[in-house]
């Protein structure tokens, strides 16, 4: 599916989405007094599935990439306004995730194409990542694919004979317009260390296993959603999502308030696009986001409802792997600090004592103001 673009260029913050452009390639000039040159950067088809690690074509989501300096890259992709589980949510801006998924394709390609990485008996792991995002939120076209420019500088973050290790740096571009910027650290490991980082990793090694997790059932409750043993599956609308399988928290009446039990669904089409030995990054990401979001709209009761809930910054470390047949919890608790008329939810995911990863997010307070114009308003 081809998508129309235009010349690309350092632009002003401009949130909302431009109009539809006209041709089918982009001739990317960001910053071309510092990077000397000018590449044709096309948005379709897309890359190789096997060079992102995806089993899907319909889940790639780069084009296309060029190499402007020894160690900086422009890429493109393409936002399909139809993918499975990245879509808009109730502010109508686009998904933050998008951004977060499209760099982690750009680390592992990047690492294939230019690096000399091999395709084979590898694994990618992530370490950290944080984002920040122009106010408004990012772009969304129901009609349209969005062409997405990544202007992309990585930098090894270790010197050691036989490692990869690096951080990517990048701003993002939409339609000409910057939309945020991010980084990401990633470091790769043959098949030999990554089973040896395994074993130590495991519960057993280090005497935190605990029961089995509870697998989803096929019964709906009344109450709250989809029944998961004792626990009830949180309704789509409470974690901003539109389909109850896109769901990953369930209530459970064993644990705390701040607590939810982490939901895995090894069907489903993106969470697990392909096999894997232990919980993706990717979905203890989208927990911990869900999780910020059910915070945010249990804060602010009504006043969420008039003021959506959109992500200005995120800031997630991983810290160990989690395992597949082990409950997970997603605990979530109030950041002190997250600035004035910000609303911001620390969030953790925990697997028997141990912490799996962690994540700051911050969005914009919804102020008391919005509801009293509403009560004017009705009367």
């Amino acid at each position: 599916m081809h998508v129309n673009a235009v010349p690309v260029f350092v632009p002003a913050l401009v949130p909302t989405a431009a109009p539809r452009p006209a041709a089918a390639t982009v001739t990317a000039g960001i910053v071309e007094f510092a990077l000397g040159a000018t590449r044709r950067l096309s948005f379709a088809p897309t890359v190789a599935r096997r060079l992102v690690h995806k089993a899907a074509d319909s889940q790639v989501l780069l084009t296309d990439a060029h190499r402007v300096g020894r160690d900086r890259f422009l890429v493109a992709a393409s936002w399909a306004p139809d993918h499975l589980l990245y879509y808009p949510g109730p502010s109508g801006a686009g998904d933050p995730t998008l951004l977060v998924e499209s760099m982690r394709q750009a680390a592992i390609y990047l690492s294939h194409r230019f690096y000399r990485v091999p395709t084979e008996d590898v694994h990618f792991v992530l370490s950290r990542l944080s984002a920040d995002f122009a106010p408004g939120g990012l772009p969304y076209d129901p009609g349209a694919e969005l062409p997405v420019v990544m202007d992309i500088s990585c930098a090894r973050t270790t010197a050691k004979p036989g490692r990869f290790a690096m951080q990517l740096s990048v701003s993002l571009y939409i339609h000409g317009r910057w939309y945020g910027r991010a980084d990401f650290r990633w470091a790769v490991l043959p098949q030999a260390k990554y089973d040896v980082l395994r074993r130590r990793n495991s519960p057993e090694a280090d005497g935190t296993a605990g029961p089995p997790a509870e697998r989803a059932g096929d019964v709906t409750g009344d109450v709250m959603g989809d029944v998961m043993g004792d626990s009830f599956v949180l309704r789509p609308a409470a974690v901003g999502r539109r389909h109850q399988r896109d769901v990953l928290l369930a209530a459970d009446p064993r644990l705390p308030a701040d607590t939810w039990r982490l939901r895995l669904d090894r069907s489903h089409p993106v969470h697990f696009d392909h096999d894997c030995d232990h919980v993706p990054g990717m979905v203890l990401l989208e927990a911990m986001q869900q999780a910020a979001h059910a915070a945010y709209v249990r804060e602010f009761g009504p006043l969420a409802r008039l003021a959506p809930r959109v992500l200005s910054s995120l800031d997630t470390e991983f810290r160990c792997f989690g395992e597949l047949d082990r409950p997970v919890d997603i605990v979530v608790c109030e950041m002190r600090d997250a600035g004035r008329a910000r609303a911001g939810f620390e969030v953790s995911a925990v697997q028997g004592g141990r912490s799996l990863a962690g994540a700051r997010f911050v969005s914009a307070a919804p102020s008391w103001s919005l509801l009293s114009d509403l009560e004017a308003v009705s009367c």
